[in-house]
C-alpha cells in the first residue's frame, strides 16, 4: 500500500453559504441548562467535515436541478441531520470510554457518563424536532423514526459482539449498515425528500449515501490500526474494547494463528506485529472498502451531472484515495 500519496479535499465552495447556515443553526441552540453550552459549543467543532450534512444539501440540489435557491427547509434537514451525528458521537464516546475527539476531552471526560448521555439524549429530541417541524408528511417522520431504530441497532449489534471471535464479515457489514451506513443514507434521502418528495423504491440516493458510509466506517476501522497517522482519537479502542472490525476479521478468517491471539488475550502489541507480519489482511480490508464504494459510485452515476454532483464525486475519490493509504 503506498504511504505518500495526499488525498484531495472536497470542495464544498457551491454550498458553502447552505453549511454556513447549518454551522449558525447549531451554535444558536438554546440549551436547557447552561452550564454545560461551552461544552456543546466545543463539541460541535468534533463533527469533522460535514459531509452528512452536505449529502442532504447535495442531493436536495441533485433532486431540483431547476431551482436556484433551495427552501430553507434543506439547511433545518441538514441542521437536523448534524445534530443525531453529533448525539450518537457523544453516545460513542461513553461507550467507548474515550478521552479525546479532535484532540479535545470528551465530554464524559469533565463531567461523566451522566451528563455525555443525557446531553446526547437532549440533541437526540432537539433532532426529532427539527424533523418533525420541517416533515411534509407523516411518511417522512416515520422513516426517519425506523432509521433512527436502525443506527441504534446497530450499536447494539456491535456491542453485543464485543470479543466474539466468532462473529463472521456479514455480520460486521451488517452492523455497519446500521451504525454509519444508514445516517449516511438518511442524509441524503432528507435532501431529495424536501425538494422532490419520497423517492421511490429503488432509491439511488439511499443507497448511494449507505454504501458511502460503509466505506466511510471501513476506512476508519484502517486507520484506527494505522498507529503513523494522527487522527484526533486514540488508537486500537476498538480492539482494547473487544470489539474485532473488518481488519481483525478478516484476518481471523484467513488465519487461525490471529484467531487464537486474540483469544488467548495476547498483548495488543502482539496483534499489531502479526498485522505487520501479513500485510495482505489490510490490503483486503481496503479491497472490501472499495467494492462498496463501487457501488456508491453506480448509484451517483444514476443521477444528472449536474455541478451537485461534482463534490459528491469527490467525496468518492477522496475514500478511494484514503483507502490505499492504510500501512499498519
Amino acid at each position: 500500500m503506498k504511504s505518500n500519496q495526499t488525498k484531495q479535499p472536497v470542495d464544498f465552495t457551491g454550498i458553502a453559504p447552505a453549511l454556513t447556515t447549518v454551522k449558525a443553526a447549531l451554535a444558536a441552540q438554546q440549551l436547557a441548562v447552561p452550564q454545560y453550552a461551552a461544552d456543546y459549543n466545543a463539541a460541535l467543532r468534533t463533527t469533522g467535515k460535514m459531509w452528512r450534512a452536505a449529502l442532504t444539501i447535495l442531493f436536495a440540489q441533485l433532486a431540483a436541478p431547476e431551482t436556484d435557491t433551495l427552501p430553507p427547509t434543506v439547511t433545518t434537514g441538514a441542521t437536523a441531520i448534524e445534530m443525531l451525528h453529533l448525539a450518537t458521537l457523544m453516545h460513542d464516546d461513553v461507550l467507548d470510554e474515550a478521552p479525546i475527539r479532535r484532540h479535545r476531552p470528551t465530554l464524559q471526560m469533565k463531567h461523566g457518563n451522566h451528563a455525555a448521555i443525557y446531553l446526547g439524549d437532549e440533541l437526540l429530541a432537539r433532532y426529532f424536532r427539527l424533523v418533525t417541524e420541517i416533515a411534509p408528511d407523516l411518511a417522512f417522520t416515520h422513516y426517519h423514526a425506523r432509521v433512527m431504530q436502525q443506527i441504534l441497532t446497530g450499536e447494539l449489534q456491535q456491542a453485543a459482539e464485543a470479543y466474539d471471535t466468532q462473529a463472521g464479515i456479514d455480520t460486521y457489514i451488517a452492523t455497519v449498515r446500521g451504525k454509519t451506513g444508514a445516517l449516511f443514507g438518511l442524509a441524503a434521502k432528507t435532501g431529495v425528500w424536501l425538494t422532490q418528495g419520497a423517492p421511490d423504491t429503488a432509491d439511488t440516493s439511499t443507497a448511494f449515501g449507505e454504501n458511502l458510509g460503509i466505506t466511510f466506517q471501513i476506512l476508519d476501522d484502517l486507520n484506527d490500526f494505522r498507529l503513523q497517522q494522527n487522527s484526533g482519537k486514540p488508537k486500537l479502542g476498538d480492539l482494547e474494547s473487544g470489539i474485532y472490525t473488518l481488519p481483525l476479521r478478516l484476518g481471523m478468517r484467513d488465519y487461525p494463528q490471529l484467531q487464537a491471539l486474540l483469544v488467548g488475550p495476547a498483548p495488543v502489541s502482539d496483534i499489531i506485529a502479526f498485522l505487520r507480519r501479513h500485510p495482505d489482511i489490510i490490503t483486503a480490508t481496503a479491497r472490501l472498502g472499495q467494492v462498496y464504494l463501487t457501488k456508491a459510485q453506480a448509484a451517483l452515476a444514476q443521477w444528472p451531472d449536474t455541478p451537485a454532483r461534482g463534490p459528491l464525486t469527490q467525496m468518492t475519490a477522496y475514500l478511494e484515495q484514503a483507502l490505499q493509504l492504510t500501512d499498519v
